[in-house]
């Protein structure tokens, strides 16, 4: 079956509210500190529509990355990243969401913490035609010593995906990336996250998910 559009979905769910996840006790999380940076020209970096995985080889001891894309009406006030390494946390980061359709949800339950972790990205955008793209996922810091100082580390920018001629609605959503990262060995559990939002200012993000967050 065809997943519904991402303005068919948002519309859907506009008049949901959800509550904001954020204690460091149930999930690794930080808000950021903005430094202004030149506008990033996202074309090309496109990770697809509400619903589409991607995936690619990533370096390090991190074998695979796939990602899924989320929007949803309960916008946030700054860009937020948040890190879940178990099913229990992944449970309650999904309880403090409503999404529209089970994309998500299934995503989710699909992921084997044993060998994964998940990245949860997200932002403000201006209107429907925003979507948070994935640019790139690495590991760093991964050496033949395997000591576990690895860190994951992860870039996206908040891009407009409209024509020339198109017409958005004008509706302030959260847009995301729901990032799912497979290890071959112990998953990393502390991540450096960038996001460029819909202004072209960088927040950064330093997340441990066994101490307090660091803002960058």
């Amino acid at each position: 079956m065809t997943a519904p559009s991402r303005r068919t979905l948002l519309c859907a769910g506009a008049g949901l509210l959800t509550l904001s996840a954020g204690c460091l006790d149930e999930f690794g999380s930080s808000t950021s500190e903005d430094s202004p940076t030149d506008d990033d020209d996202s074309d090309g970096n496109d990770p697809g529509s509400s619903g589409e995985k991607t995936e690619s080889t990533a370096t390090g001891y991190l074998e695979t990355t796939d990602s899924v894309r989320f929007d949803h009406a309960d916008v946030p006030m700054e860009p937020e990243a948040t890190l879940v390494t178990s099913a229990d946390r992944a449970d309650r980061w999904l309880d403090d969401h409503e999404f529209v359709d089970d994309v998500i949800p299934e995503f989710v339950e699909e992921t084997l913490f044993e060998e994964s972790v998940l990245l949860a990205l997200e932002s403000d955008a201006p209107n429907l035609c925003y979507a948070m793209a994935l640019e790139e996922v690495t590991l760093e810091g991964a050496d033949d010593s395997d000591d576990g100082d690895a860190q994951l580390s992860l870039d996206a920018a908040v891009i407009d995906e409209s024509e020339d001629d198109e017409m958005c609605g004008q509706q302030m959503i959260a847009v995301g990336q729901l990032v799912r990262a497979t290890f071959d060995g112990e998953p990393a559990t502390s991540a450096s996250v960038t996001i460029d939002d819909a202004n072209g200012e960088t927040h950064e993000f330093s997340i441990d998910v066994e101490s307090d967050s660091d803002e960058s």
